[in-house]
C-alpha cells in the first residue's frame, strides 16, 4: 500500500494541490498586508505552513500504522498466527482460536478491530489532505505563491524591463522629450480604445481587437516591469527634466514637462479653480439618486464613482463628489469620490492625463488643489473624519493626498479607498486604514512599476489584487482582454465582493474600519466640476 493511501481510502474530500488551470473567482483573489502585517509576515505563514505539512507526514504516518496493525490481524500466516498467539496485543481481540492448517479464523471482535483500525486510517488520511489544503492556503493568502515563480518567468521580466529601457531611452535621445511625450499619450489612448471595444466594423479592425486582448492577456505579469524600464530610460535620456530622479518619477517628471509645454494646453497655466454644479448640469437634468443617502460601506461608495463619469452617469466632464454624513448623536463625517482620466490631454478640466504624469512625478498637480478647494468649499471642520474614494487617477490624488503631511494636519483622515490606482510609492500614515483594489490587466495599477506585492504592507494598509484571466468566471474572461472592462469600477467591485466573501479578516477589517465612517442617518452631496483656471 502507497504512503498516501488515497487509492484503498477513497479520494480526500478537498483536493490540496494548487490548480494548474482557470480557478474559481474566489481562488484569484490575493491579500497583502493588513492586521498582524510586518516585515517577517512571509516568513512567519511559511513556517507555520510547514509545520502544517509536517502534521500531514505524521498523520500519514500514523495512517500507515494503523493499517499496518489491521494486517496483523486479518493475514497471519501460520508462522505468524502461532507468534501472534503469544502476543497479549492480538490474542486478546480472537474469539474463535487459530486453524494452525488453513489460517486465521477471525472471531466478530477481531472483525470489529480490524474495522476500526481502517476507519481510523481512513480519519488520518482526510485530516492529512485537509492540512495539506490550510497549508497551500496560507502560503496563497501570504502571496507567496509569487515567490514561486519561474526561471523563465523571472527571466522574461528583466528582459521586459531591458527592452522597455532601451525605447525608453531611444524616445529620449533620438526623438527628443516631445517624441516620448506623444509615444507614451498616444500608446495608452490606442490601447484603451482596443481594449475597450471601440474598434467597430470590418475585419482588420476585428483582427486587431482581438490582437489587442491577447497582448493585453500577454503583457498584464509583466507590465510592472515594462513601466520601470520605460520609466527609467526617459529618465536617464533626458537628466535635467528627470531634475536628476531616476525611475518611474524623474521619467514622469521628463512627460509632464512635455504634455505643460503642447499647444493644446496654453502657454499660460495659472491653476485650477472648482464650482458647484446644479441639477441641470447633469444629462439626465437631476443628481445622481444616492446624492441624500450616505454609502454605508465601502462597496457602495466604490459603486457610485461610475454616476461621476460623463458616459456612465451624466455628469459634466471633470466632476468630483463631497458628501457630508450625519451619523448618530449628531456625529459629522465626510466622503471624497474622485473619479479618474475622462481625457488624454485637456485644456478644460485636470481628469487628464497631464495630472496623471505630474502626481507620478511628484509635482503640483491640479487634481489634488480641486480637491482641497472642494473640501474646503464645503466647510470640513478639523475634527470631522474625511475618507477618500478614488478610481484610476482619482485614487493616485487621493493617495498622495493622504500622504502630504500638510494635508493631515487640517484634516482628520478617516480611510482611503483606491481602486485601479498606481499607488505604491506614497508612504500613507499610521493609524489611517487604506484599501487598494488591482488588477494586474488593467495594466494601469502597476504604471509606478510595482505590482501588487510590492505595495507597502502595514496593519493599516491592505491590498487585493484578482487575475482576471485565471478565473473560471465567463465576466472576468472577457474583462481579461479588454484594458478599459479591467479598468472599470464595476471589475474592481466585483473584487472587493469576492474578498470580503472569502472572510479574509485583513480584508473585513480595514473594509468596518473604513464603513463606519460612511454611515448616518442624513447625507448631502455637493457636486463639483473642476476646471483649470487658464490665462
Amino acid at each position: 500500500m502507497s504512503a498516501t493511501g488515497t487509492t484503498a481510502l477513497g479520494p480526500p474530500p478537498d483536493d490540496p494541490r494548487p490548480p494548474e488551470g482557470p480557478r474559481l473567482p474566489a481562488d484569484t483573489v490575493t491579500v497583502f498586508g493588513g492586521a498582524g502585517a510586518t516585515s517577517v509576515e512571509s516568513d512567519s505563514v511559511r513556517r507555520a505552513a510547514a509545520r502544517v505539512a509536517d502534521a500531514a507526514d505524521d498523520l500519514r504516518a500514523a495512517a500507515t500504522q494503523c493499517l499496518a496493525a489491521s494486517e496483523d490481524i486479518v493475514l497471519p500466516g501460520i508462522a505468524g498466527a502461532a507468534g501472534a498467539l503469544r502476543r497479549p496485543d492480538t490474542t486478546l481481540g480472537l474469539a474463535g482460536g487459530v486453524d494452525l492448517a488453513g489460517g486465521a479464523a477471525l472471531g466478530p471482535a477481531a472483525r470489529a478491530l480490524e474495522a476500526a483500525a481502517h476507519e481510523a486510517a481512513r480519519r488520518l488520511m482526510a485530516h492529512a489532505d485537509r492540512c495539506d489544503l490550510l497549508g497551500w492556503r496560507l502560503l496563497r493568502a501570504a502571496g507567496l505563491y509569487e515567490e514561486a515563480e519561474s526561471t523563465a518567468e523571472r527571466l522574461v521580466g528583466v528582459l521586459v524591463t531591458a527592452g522597455a529601457f532601451g525605447i525608453g531611452a531611444a524616445f529620449g535621445v533620438l526623438g527628443g522629450p516631445g517624441l516620448a511625450g506623444a509615444g507614451v499619450l498616444g500608446v495608452g489612448e490606442v490601447a484603451g480604445r482596443l481594449g475597450g471595444g471601440m474598434v467597430a466594423g470590418g475585419g482588420s479592425l476585428a483582427i486587431a481587437g482581438r490582437v489587442a486582448s491577447a497582448a493585453t492577456r500577454g503583457l498584464a505579469p509583466y507590465s510592472d516591469e515594462a513601466f520601470a524600464g520605460l520609466g527609467s530610460g526617459v529618465a536617464l535620456a533626458q537628466p535635467a527634466l528627470a531634475r536628476r530622479r531616476p525611475g518611474i518619477a524623474g521619467g514622469a517628471g521628463v512627460l509632464a514637462h512635455v504634455a505643460r509645454e503642447l499647444p493644446v494646453l496654453g502657454s499660460d497655466d495659472s491653476g485650477v479653480r472648482v464650482t458647484r454644479l446644479a441639477p441641470e448640469d447633469f444629462a439626465a437634468g437631476s443628481v445622481p439618486a444616492w446624492s441624500e443617502t450616505g454609502a454605508g460601506s465601502v462597496r457602495e461608495a466604490l459603486a457610485r464613482m461610475d454616476g461621476l463619469y460623463p458616459a456612465a452617469g451624466g455628469a459634466p466632464a471633470g466632476t468630483m463628489a463631497v458628501q457630508k454624513v450625519l451619523g448618530p448623536h449628531g456625529a459629522v463625517s465626510w466622503t471624497v469620490l474622485i473619479p479618474g482620466t475622462q481625457s488624454t490631454l485637456s485644456a478644460d478640466h485636470p481628469l487628464d492625463g497631464r495630472s496623471d504624469l505630474e502626481l507620478m512625478a511628484g509635482q503640483a498637480d491640479g487634481v489634488t488643489a480641486a480637491i482641497e478647494q472642494a473640501l474646503a468649499d464645503s466647510g470640513v471642520g478639523p475634527d470631522e473624519p474625511v475618507t477618500l474614494v478614488g478610481h484610476s487617477l482619482g485614487g493616485i490624488a487621493a493617495t498622495a493626498l493622504v500622504a502630504r503631511a500638510g494635508f493631515a494636519e487640517r484634516y482628520r483622515v478617516g480611510g482611503l479607498v483606491t481602486a485601479g490606482s498606481p499607488t505604491g510609492l506614497p508612504a500613507t500614515p499610521p493609524g489611517v486604514p487604506v484599501l487598494h483594489l488591482e488588477t494586474p490587466e488593467e495594466l494601469v495599477a502597476h504604471a509606478d512599476g510595482r505590482s501588487a506585492g510590492e505595495n507597502p504592507r502595514t496593519r493599516d494598509r491592505v491590498t487585493v489584487v484578482r487575475s482576471l484571466q485565471d478565473s473560471t468566471g465567463a465576466i472576468d474572461r472577457a474583462a481579461s482582454g479588454s484594458l478599459v472592462q479591467a479598468h472599470s469600477v464595476t471589475t474592481h467591485v466585483r473584487t472587493l465582493d469576492l474578498a470580503i466573501g472569502s472572510g479574509d479578516l485583513r480584508v473585513t477589517e480595514v473594509a468596518d474600519r473604513i464603513g463606519s465612517r460612511l454611515r448616518g442617518t442624513t447625507a448631502s452631496t455637493t457636486f463639483y466640476r473642476t476646471e483649470r483656471a487658464g490665462p
